[in-house]
């Protein structure tokens, strides 16, 4: 890059660049690259094995040395020393070392090939390369300048856009927009840029900040896309294939969405603005007309979508945004189904997955269809809602209406007209809703069908009979529950109603068919839904179908995550033996394995679903309906004629179908949850099935259909849950409040009866503690399994099934350890048996250990490498954790779906009053990116006990005009429900690190170490400090008693209470619960700490970035000096211990903390100090806005000009660009033609007239423009001109320069590329001896190493030995301790046994000592025994002795055995390696000696062919000059030949010439005499002449008269016989035309001949041919 001349600067004559052509390339300095706020996406897999081949020094050094000649400017000259090193390289100079020799001659197959890959491409040209390479620069630079907002003041380049939520929720902060304010391109083909161009072309229409960022990300990520490789492929052409198939497919997706969404559009907008534009405020909020006028192309002159006129804009298009996001969520999933182990496979299943999605967008239907004509007119109808135009003629005749039924003044009439149109809105709101929720249950339904089907149920279990209130009657069995178990209906289906309706019904439908009855369709319908019961019927409609939906949804996730895994059978893809359910999911699967596989049938699991997972909505609904028809029947009677009134009535059921509706939820909450929880477990087990270890020794996996134990489990449960005993299989207690075993993992057979005997609200709280406890339990979970695989190598492309883990990241023992740790914290509460409490401390744990890998990777290893000079790491961490940690964390993350209804500014997603002022759109702000489905437990929320509540009210918005978003939707769904597997923790904590080497990961895993003794430490401390607290409490208690009560009662007394507050809760840190609360307070205000230095030292710093040494250095001088210092003096101020804390002498010395400050105390002074430093900095910045506008504004008055001031709203001038307006004269003129036609089946025609005036038009519209033309580009032209002739002169001097110095540049090119080839050759011969060097370095070092092992091999074995006799003796001698113990022991009991004999003596006892003796004796026997066995010990270890010195004596004759072996088969193997090295060069000899023979042979063969032509060309010589004498002799004689007879024709000649002389004479006489004679008869023939001459002027006339009669005849008879005559005889009548024109010509042409001859002179006549 060097060598290329600057963009803005000038080129001096002495650079000799010549010719500034398009082909030279300039260089432009990127400013803008330090506001990038766009980080590409990687793969994390791929970003290790890259890096590992990199440090493992994978590179081709060749090729490296090669990609020196790019720095050569000519190509020429490169090429040609580039084939002269090839030369080289196929033929090895002689003086090289063998082995590399040999290495270019094994070699040499291999090296042509790859040069001839090389040179063989010509469209690898430089510009082409440099031509891609600057537009993605210059895209990308668009990009970041829109993003960032850039501003150029002063010089430098300021930004100005506040971040978005993405960038907000990257940098720490929670995700919500307005916060605190390069990887290489690899590859690029034509589908890269052409998709690049299709987001490109939609940012520009795009205006929402959000959906800008987030186009940009998708083509920042395109740009950077490279292929996934496989190493163990032959070569790299297959991965690059399914690459570009995969970025055609989606280009074909994309490609076609847009454009059917560019129709829909301009269908949209001509249907608002088909009467035109007439101006005023009622226009104002409709999208702009598009003025179909002037079509552009917005990027390129070959537009990727269609071309777009010039005012035209869709802004919708920046809905484009959700597509990538779509896609690669489903592609996650599918991942995640089909597990692939190799990167080819990973990339075959994407492109199936494109494939299919494709496929899907084609073939997608509408699903309004599935519901009756009724309903599709009344609400998908879009005659009159759709119209804007329509929408506000209503509201301002809802004005009206209000304004006639009563006056209203001031105040009021605008609270009316506020009322009116937010009444309009929420209609058109709750139509919106009412759309969206029944589109989705139409398709949930469509599933539900085939679920029932393959259960073995009927469709009608989906529908319930509709029982109008009027006509209901009391229900005896209103409160009989559904069957607990499902399968019964198997069995007995009498309960069940076999009604199946013709089409869909609504919710409300099947409910009430008052209430149901509404009609968007007419205005009179409309107009009856905006008075308030009307607005209160379409609510309550809403409710109803958000309740259907959420009944479909709880039965098809618990029916998807419910299946049981038969053994392998063979599945054939030409089959149709699948269900509708299953076919997404053996769509792809089959495709990919088919793919990959390459054969038709394949081994595949059949899934079977369980018939207990089937839900009856009609059962399930049928129960509440009955009871609330039994309320309305009791009050209808209860109240009697007061529901005389329709709207009391209205009212009634109202209230009780809203009760309805509570109650129905209550019954779907229940399998809601139990599908969630089941899908934990599932995604639990498919964790644990990588880690079976891990799984085996501290799980237990439930079976299905597994058999409980009859006991009861309470008996399991004792008084003290931490002491040992054997633990239940179960989650919690059979009445769900005692909890019992975590490490308990239930089949989903198991899990589906959980609490199904207990009360609907007591299983209602069980199933929500049992949710929020395996929740956070399973995230715990997948976070110790991903963090022990942050050290693996990526030695196999796996990321699902992981490598042995390596032990420096603590393998499967730090797993187990965590997993202790979790039990004992578990059993360290103070009610382990309370599921609340177990719930929210593994709630509070995951959080932190969270919070605790974000502080350690985004603070503290960070600064690590910056402090360290380790740049390049610092930068890979930055940019790899821009999305590695915003899903780890606890931002917002907005639904796919919310695009066009977000809230209102300023206010937060989180908070609870935004969500009681807007619920729906809150929890779409915060619902996560797709909020139907399971799978966004990993965005980590912490607050996962409203995860089951918010999947509860999940509703999935998408727009029904919008085909981007249905197309997500349906595939979404149908995704969702084929997969229980969810999203692992693996990728985003992968993705921190995956840019590390070794070393850097060493590193990595020492800051992750450090920061959890950072937070033992500061528990302890905290403890500690506690401690003292209360020390500190009682004395001054104490203390204050002396004193005077009357003073210090009441400061005594609050300070003590305090105290007491204070102490009380530090002293129970020991609680885990408390203590994890207190260390995530202290990691959030870490975090906050962190995100406020890093804007402080943006703004004291004035760069956008820390990312250098010497930044980093100034940082830490100005915040040590500005806030460090100041911060820890403040406290030593307080403590009382300031003369003991010394100021610092230089700025580059550390402050050190105080003594006794903890770690909190700290943080919280720095952040004080902090905020009042940015409260400052903001006061500063408003102050100098505030001078700068009322400068502007004083300057303004003192102007002296009449004209207004609008410097004060003027901004920079724009570069404008001068374009044509193209006229539209071909298409004017067709319009024109067109006008007026006839038309028939093959022919079109127009009158003569109508013709003429358009060829007049169009005449005089051609005119019109060349006038337009030339009064444009005269000037233009003449100044064009001026400057091209001032460039040519220019250029002509250059080129004198260049031809002047043009000698000495190829003499030093040459002298480069001789001296580049002599250094390639020396370097080569170098690294052939180097690699001797190290081999024979090798080889001294395995001598010395086996010397030494001779040297001591017999001192070992003589040791061992030693050891093995020392051993036996120590053996022998424990043997004889122990014998002599037991003689001392008999004897003990010999004298016992006497002593005691002698005492019953002495006592007179009377009893037999026959016992005592008999167990005397048989001690004595025993001790004999004993005496015998130790004997016989003593031989066993003198026999163990003896055998292990035979076994080592053995293995020392083996092992010189096996050395003298190696050494023989080392002496083989040298012998071998000679043999081969003499053979090799042979080989070598043989074939330059086979060479120089087939040279020498092809140079005698040249030489004979050579010598044989030289002998044909001398024969063919010799043949010609033959040939020439035969010739000439024969032309000698023929002139001698002529020559005689010649000689007598001139003597004949002679004489005649004499008798002419005589007659000559003769006649001259006679010619006088008849001279006198003709001039008589000339007088008498110029008299004759004259007679002839007015013969012929007579004749002359009368045939001129003959032919103009003759016209005159032809034109009668041709208009005469023109509508009767034929085509021969108009050819005739034409034909006789020529024939007299002919005579005429002959005529003129051949006068009449005088024959003087004739005696009366009119002898002449005409010839006629």
């Amino acid at each position: 890059m060097r060598t290329f001349p600057g963009y803005d600067a000038e080129v001096s004559r002495s650079e000799n660049w010549g010719v500034l052509d398009p082909a030279r390339a300039l260089k432009k300095r990127a400013n803008w690259i330090p506001f990038l706020k766009i980080k590409p996406k990687v793969d994390p897999w791929q970003q290790k094995l890259l890096i590992k081949l990199k440090q493992w020094k994978k590179v081709d050094k060749l090729m490296e040395l090669h990609s020196k000649f790019v720095e050569v400017s000519d190509i020429e000259r490169v090429m040609e020393g580039l084939q002269e090193h090839a030369a080289v390289v196929f033929e090895p100079h002689p003086v090289q070392s063998s082995s590399a020799t040999s290495a270019h001659a094994s070699g040499q197959q291999s090296y042509e090939h790859v040069w001839k890959e090389i040179y063989a491409c010509t469209e690898l040209h430089q510009r082409v390369c440099l031509g891609i390479l600057n537009y993605f620069q210059s895209v990308e630079r668009s990009l970041t300048i829109s993003t960032a907002g850039l501003s150029f003041k002063a010089g430098r380049l300021i930004p100005s856009a506040e971040d978005t939520s993405w960038v907000s929720a990257a940098k720490g902060g929670t995700g919500v927009s307005g916060g605190l304010s390069s990887q290489p391109c690899v590859h690029y083909t034509p589908a890269d840029y052409k998709l690049l161009d299709v987001y490109f072309e939609a940012y520009q229409h795009a205006l929402d900040p959000e959906e800008r960022f987030a186009l940009a990300q998708a083509i920042i990520d395109i740009m950077h896309k490279r292929p996934r490789f496989d190493l163990k492929l032959e070569y790299f052409v297959n991965a690059y294939k399914d690459e570009c198939i995969c970025l055609q497919l989606h280009l074909q997706l994309l490609r076609d969405i847009i454009n059917q969404q560019i129709d829909t559009q301009r269908e949209y907008v001509h249907k608002i603005w088909q009467e035109g534009q007439r101006g005023g405020i009622c226009e104002f909020g409709l999208p702009y007309n598009v003025i179909t006028k002037q079509l552009i192309s917005l990027n390129t002159s070959c537009p990727t979508l269609k071309n777009i006129y010039l005012l035209e804009f869709h802004p919708s298009l920046g809905l484009v945004c959700l597509i990538p996001k779509a896609l690669e969520y489903i592609y996650q999933e599918f991942y995640s189904i089909c597990r692939p182990k190799t990167a080819s496979k990973a990339s075959n299943l994407e492109k199936q997955v494109l494939q299919l999605v494709v496929d899907e967008w084609q073939t997608m239907e509408k699903t309004e269809i599935f519901y009756s004509s009724q309903i599709q007119k009344d609400l998908f109808a879009e005659v009159l809602i759709e119209d804007p135009v329509l929408v506000q003629e209503i509201a301002l005749s809802l004005l009206e209406v209000g304004a006639d039924e009563e006056k209203k003044t001031g105040r009021e009439k605008q609270h009316f007209i506020l009322d009116s149109f937010s009444t309009l809105l929420e209609l058109a709101t709750l139509r919106h809703r009412l759309i969206e929720v029944a589109t989705e249950s139409a398709q949930l339904a469509r599933l539900y069908k085939a679920f029932a089907m393959e259960a073995g149920f009927g469709e009608f279990h989906l529908y319930l009979r509709p029982v109008l209130f009027e006509s209901a009657s009391h229900r005896e069995k209103a409160d009989h529950l559904p069957p607990i178990f499902i399968t019964s209906l198997l069995e007995d289906d009498s309960c069940v109603d076999r009604y199946i309706p013709s089409s869909l019904p609504l919710g409300i439908q099947e409910i009430d068919s008052h209430i149901g009855k509404f009609s968007f369709h007419t205005r009179d319908g409309v107009m009856q839904l905006l008075c308030p019961s009307g607005i209160k019927n379409m609510q309550l409609v809403l409710a109803c179908q958000v309740i259907q939906k959420n009944a479909l949804l709880a039965a098809l996730q618990q029916a998807s995550f419910c299946y049981l895994v038969q053994p392998p059978h063979t599945l054939d893809i030409k089959g149709t033996g699948k269900t509708q359910s299953n076919f997404l999911y053996y769509s792809v699967l089959i495709s990919w394995k088919s793919s990959t596989e390459n054969s038709v049938l394949i081994e595949q699991p059949v899934v079977q679903r369980p018939p207990e997972a089937f839900v009856s909505i009609q059962l399930e609904k049928r129960g509440p309906r009955d009871r609330m028809l039994n309320t309305f029947t009791q009050k209808r009677e209860a109240l009697g004629s007061r529901l005389q009134n329709p709207d009391e009535v209205v009212k009634l059921k109202r209230d009780i179908i809203v009760e309805y509706c509570h109650e129905l939820n209550q019954r779907v909450s229940q399998h809601a949850l139990r599908g969630q929880l089941i899908g934990y477990y599932n995604s639990l087990r498919s964790l644990l099935d990588d880690f079976p270890v891990i799984r085996d020794k501290y799980f237990i996996i439930g079976l299905s259909q597994g058999k409980k134990e009859e006991q009861d489990l309470k008996k399991n449960i004792a008084t003290d849950p931490r002491s040992f005993h054997p633990r239940p299989r179960s989650l919690l207690s059979l009445d769900g409040q005692t909890f019992l075993n975590l490490w308990f993992i239930p089949h989903p057979t198991e899990a589906l009866i959980m609490f199904k005997m207990l009360p609907e609200k007591a299983a209602l709280r069980a199933l929500h503690l049992s949710l929020e406890i395996v929740g956070a339990f399973h995230d715990v979970v997948s976070y110790l399994l991903a963090f022990a695989q942050l050290g693996n190598s990526p030695n196999c492309f796996c990321a699902l099934n992981p490598e042995p883990l390596t032990p420096d990241w603590g393998g499967t023992d730090r797993i187990g350890t965590e997993l202790q740790d979790i039990q004992k914290m578990i059993d360290s509460l103070q009610n382990p048996l309370d599921p609340s409490k177990v719930a929210q401390l593994l709630a509070v744990h995951r959080e932190v250990i969270f919070l605790q890998f974000d502080a350690a990777i985004r603070h503290r290893l960070r600064e690590t490498f910056l402090s360290s000079g380790n740049v390049s790491a610092y930068q890979s961490v930055t940019d790899r954790i821009y999305h590695a940690l915003p899903p780890l964390s606890n931002s917002v993350i907005q639904s796919a779906f919310a695009s066009q209804l977000r809230l209102p500014q300023l206010l937060d997603p989180q908070s609870c009053r935004t969500l009681m002022h807007f619920p729906w759109r809150t929890f779409l702000m915060d619902g996560g990116l797709f909020p139907v489905t399971i799978n966004n437990t990993i965005n980590t929320n912490y607050n996962m006990q409203d995860h089951g509540a918010k999947s509860l009210k999940s509703i999935c918005v998408y727009n029904t005009k919008t085909p981007v978003l249905t197309v997500i939707c349906d595939l979404l769904l149908l995704v969702n429900l084929c997969t229980a597997d969810l999203q692992r923790l693996s990728l985003p904590l992968q993705l921190c690190l995956c840019s590390l080497s070794d070393a850097d990961r060493r590193v990595a895993h020492g800051e992750l170490v450090a920061m959890q003794f950072l937070m033992e430490d500061v528990l302890q401390n905290s403890y500690c400090c506690a401690v003292e607290d209360q020390a500190d409490c009682q004395a001054s208690l104490a203390k204050s008693k002396q004193q005077n009560l009357a003073e210090m009662v009441d400061s005594s007394a609050n300070w003590l209470q305090n105290s007491k507050k204070t102490c009380k809760l530090l002293l129970r840190h020991h609680d885990p619960i408390i203590s994890h609360n207190f260390l995530r307070s202290f990691l959030i205000l870490w975090k906050q700490l962190e995100i406020l230095k890093a804007e402080w030292g943006r703004l004291k710093l004035r760069t956008e970035d820390i990312n250098t040494v010497p930044l980093y250095k100034e940082f830490c001088e100005q915040y040590g000096t500005d806030i460090l210092y100041p911060a820890m003096k403040a406290i030593v101020r307080q403590t009382g211990t300031e003369e003991e804390f010394g100021e610092p002498v230089t700025s580059t010395q550390h402050v050190l903390p105080p003594r006794g400050a903890s770690e909190i105390e700290m943080k919280v002074y720095q952040l004080q100090k902090l905020l009042e430093s940015l409260e400052i900095h903001m006061i500063h910045d408003v102050q100098k806005k505030i001078n700068q506008e009322m400068t502007l504004v004083t300057s303004e008055r003192a102007r002296q000009e009449s004209s207004l001031p609008t410097e004060l709203w003027k901004h920079r001038v724009m570069q404008e660009n001068f374009s044509v307006v193209r006229p539209q004269i071909v298409e004017t003129f067709v319009q024109k033609l067109m006008e007026n036609y006839q038309e028939s089946d093959t022919d079109v025609t127009f009158k003569k007239s109508h013709l003429q005036q358009c060829l007049t038009i169009l005449g005089c519209d051609i005119m019109a423009r060349e006038r337009s033309n030339f009064e444009t580009y005269s000037m233009f032209y003449e100044n064009i001109l001026q400057q091209q002739h001032r460039l040519l002169y220019q250029k002509e001097q250059e080129l004198h320069a260049v031809e002047e110095g043009g000698n000495q540049s190829d003499m030093a090119l040459t002298q480069i590329v001789g001296l580049c080839h002599g250094m390639i050759m020396e370097i080569t011969a170098l690294r052939a001896q180097l690699a001797d060097l190290e081999e024979e370095n090798l080889g001294l070092k395995e001598k010395i190493r086996r010397e030494v092992r001779d040297e001591y091999e017999s001192l070992v074995r003589n040791l061992f030995v030693t050891c093995v006799h020392l051993k036996g003796k120590l053996d022998v001698y424990r043997l004889s301790i122990e014998q002599r113990v037991f003689e001392i022991i008999s004897e003990v009991r010999r004298e016992g046994v006497d002593n005691m004999i002698d005492l019953k003596k002495k006592f007179g006892s009377t009893t037999n000592n026959g016992d005592l003796k008999e167990h005397l004796s048989k001690q004595e026997q025993l001790q004999r025994l004993r005496d015998e066995n130790i004997r016989l010990s003593k031989l066993v270890c003198k026999l163990k002795a003896l055998n292990c010195w035979k076994q080592t004596t053995q293995k020392a004759q083996l092992s010189a055995k096996l050395r003298d072996a190696e050494k023989e088969a080392l002496q083989n193997k040298k012998e071998c390696l000679n043999a081969k090295m003499m053979a090799e060069q042979e080989v070598t000899l043989f074939q330059g000696q086979l060479m120089s023979v087939r040279k020498a042979l092809a140079k005698s063969q040249a030489e004979n062919d050579k010598l044989k032509k030289q002998l044909h060309k001398q024969k063919q010589m010799l043949l010609e000059v033959g040939q020439r004498k035969t010739q000439e002799s024969k032309k000698r004689q023929v002139l001698s030949v002529m020559k005689a007879e010649n000689i007598e024709k001139m003597l004949k000649e002679m004489e005649e010439e004499q008798r002419v002389k005589c007659l000559t004479k003769e006649a001259e006489k006679s010619s006088k005499m008849c001279h006198l004679q003709k001039k008589g008869v000339k007088k008498e023939m110029q008299q004759i002449r004259s007679q002839l001459t007015q013969k012929c002027s007579l004749k002359w006339e009368a045939f001129q008269q003959v032919d103009e009669l003759q016209c005159q005849v032809d034109d009668l008879e041709a208009a005469v016989s023109q509508r009767t005559a034929t085509a021969g005889s108009a050819a005739q009548v034409q034909s006789n035309k020529p024939s007299a024109s002919t005579q005429h010509g002959d005529y003129q042409q051949h006068p009449l001949n005088f024959n003087p001859s004739s005696s009366n002179g009119t002898g002449g006549n005409t010839q006629r041919l």
